[in-house]
């Protein structure tokens, strides 16, 4: 991908053999990226835990070397039967090298030894040269492979003019003041890499486009894995299971609603690692989908509209079932299905399945959203809204909160939400916060959405105003056609709006909204009975 943004792979998903690696570090927060990057690609990566440093760091020996040695260690003590790898960082500060990098893979001995303003002062002292480059390589070892696979990843940019002065991030250690990420202004950049949003820092990060190396070879192997039978001449006969499907297994399954920023992926990525749920986000399924297929250089909705409208509303949730199938075991978080048709698939087949909202104000929702720095263009509260009201033509948006087992208001700091997600994940109903079986919100027959989109689906043809206002008294639930109007253009992906020259508006039904009525009369238990085929009756004419 152009801007470095990790995406999903389907045969890390899909495949029947899954490859198990595992990263050997004794930096944390080195393995919390490499985890966080190889999430968001389908993967799911270990962490070789130690007391003492996984192996001795010789920095005489070279890269390479030094790597190499590092590999041979590990497999000394646990074997060779396993996939793995080790990294390293470098540093080259233009000013104060020659031949070789200064200080090179030394980096955190003399970052521990040095400060900011003793680094500026010599900087200066070499005529103003500011520029450096931070480098990552990594050694994967592969059973069978007497040889180290060797990836690299860089970034250029230059040592800041000021010391920093910005809080690490909570949710992302490694972008962080205390490193040199808080002191380095990647090229093309105006923050420093600490400094950034996970999002921002994707395209910049020298460490993750190491990593991407690393997922692009894994993704070739577990390609070569999953081969049919017919690409190798020893066949291998796999039998039936017999069993029965997967969902109907004893299993966790969240879908989670929101707006643009209301902490669709914070839920996630709380569920997978404090949880260890697999979380899957609808909008990198359909990346993952379009990829190829679709123009890259349009927006993410154009993608969207088109693949949607190309492929049928619910591809992106059959997709996901697809993917999901060889998980048996694993809990789940899908996060950002923009359709009804995409929930209403979903819960035919997982009924038990948890609808769960975040809600957060138009205000809080834009900060974040400023803060993460992926403006896209959108840095503009007026843009934001432009961005909402995209999203909610998709139509799920606009009735989420009539589909809502679970309600969360996200207002608060990001450890408050992450005891709201964590709540809502053991079932802690005394959480603030957190509203425990909100649905249904209105019930069917309190709900003018459900009752006008009845009738138009009843009348099967474009109906104006006083039209539904005539068929929702003759089914005995009025809606006088001022409100059939207010309702019906606060859900337009569920309907059309016809205006026609000399004719009063008229609205026809969508197949979102024939969803809204399959979901609503499958899962919203009524409180009266609901008119029928049969006994409702749509006047012809005008009124």
């Amino acid at each position: 991908m152009t801007d470095g943004r990790p995406y999903l792979r389907e045969v890390f998903l899909l495949g029947e053999r899954t490859i198990d690696v595992l990263f050997h570090t004794s930096n944390v927060d080195k393995y919390l990226q490499a985890r966080a990057v190889f999430e968001r690609v389908g993967l799911v990566l270990q962490h070789f835990k130690s007391n003492t440093e996984p192996y001795a760091e010789d920095y005489s020996l070279g890269k390479e070397r030094l790597l190499g040695r590092a590999l041979e260690e590990i497999q000394a003590r646990v074997g060779r039967a396993s996939i793995f790898f080790v990294e390293d960082t470098s540093l080259r500060i233009e000013a104060l090298s020659g031949t070789d990098d200064f200080p090179g893979l030394s980096v955190k001995e003399w970052f521990a030894g040095t400060s900011f303003d003793v680094l500026d002062q010599e900087l200066l002292r070499h005529g103003r040269e500011r520029r450096a480059t931070v480098k990552s390589d990594i050694a994967l070892h592969i059973p069978a492979l007497r040889r180290a696979v060797f990836f690299h990843g860089e970034t250029q940019g230059v040592v800041a003019s000021t010391r920093p002065t910005f809080s690490p991030s909570i949710q992302y250690p490694w972008l962080t003041p205390h490193t040199f990420n808080g002191w380095f202004v990647p090229e093309g950049a105006v923050k420093r890499l600490g400094e950034m949003s996970f999002e921002e820092s994707w395209k910049h990060d020298f460490r993750i486009r190491a990593l991407l190396a690393l997922v692009e070879r894994l993704e070739e192997y577990a390609l070569m894995l999953n081969l049919s039978p017919t690409a190798y001449s020893r066949r291998a006969r796999v039998a039936g299971s017999g069993q029965t499907s997967l969902w109907q297994r004893d299993r966790d399954v969240i879908v989670v609603l929101g707006n643009t920023c209301a902490g669709k992926t914070t839920f996630g990525e709380r569920a997978a690692e404090r949880h260890r749920y697999r979380f899957l986000e609808a909008s990198a399924v359909l990346r993952m989908m379009a990829d190829g297929v679709v123009e890259p250089s349009l927006t993410p909705f154009q993608v969207a509209d088109i693949f949607l409208k190309a492929n049928g509303a619910d591809v992106v949730a059959r997709k996901v079932l697809e993917l999901l199938e060889s998980e048996a075991e694993r809990n789940v978080v899908i996060g950002g299905f923009r359709t009804v048709e995409e929930l209403d698939l979903l819960k035919q087949v997982i009924p038990d399945a948890r609808t769960v909202l975040i809600d957060s104000t138009e205000r809080t929702r834009f900060e974040r959203h400023l803060a993460r720095g992926r403006l896209d263009g959108i840095n503009s509260l007026q843009a934001f809204r432009k961005l909402d009201a995209e999203q909610g033509m998709f139509g799920l948006l606009r009735v989420a909160d009539e589909f809502a087992d679970i309600r969360i208001e996200n207002e608060g700091s990001l450890e408050q939400y992450w005891s709201q997600v964590d709540a809502v994940i053991v079932r802690d109903t005394k959480v603030a916060g957190v509203s425990w079986d909100v649905q249904p919100r209105l019930g069917r027959d309190r709900s003018q959405a459900y009752h006008t989109l009845r009738v138009l689906d009843i009348a099967g043809r474009p109906l104006d105003c006083y039209e539904i206002e005539a068929a929702t008294s003759a089914a005995g639930h009025p809606i006088r056609y001022n409100n059939a109007n207010k309702v019906l253009k606060r859900i337009p992906g569920l309907v059309a709006r016809l205006e026609t020259v000399g004719m009063r508006v008229r609205y026809d039904i969508l197949s979102a909204g024939r969803a809204y009525l399959r979901y609503m009369d499958r899962v919203i238990e009524p409180s009266a009975t609901v008119g029928t085929r049969k006994d409702t009756r749509v006047p012809n004419g005008d009124k």
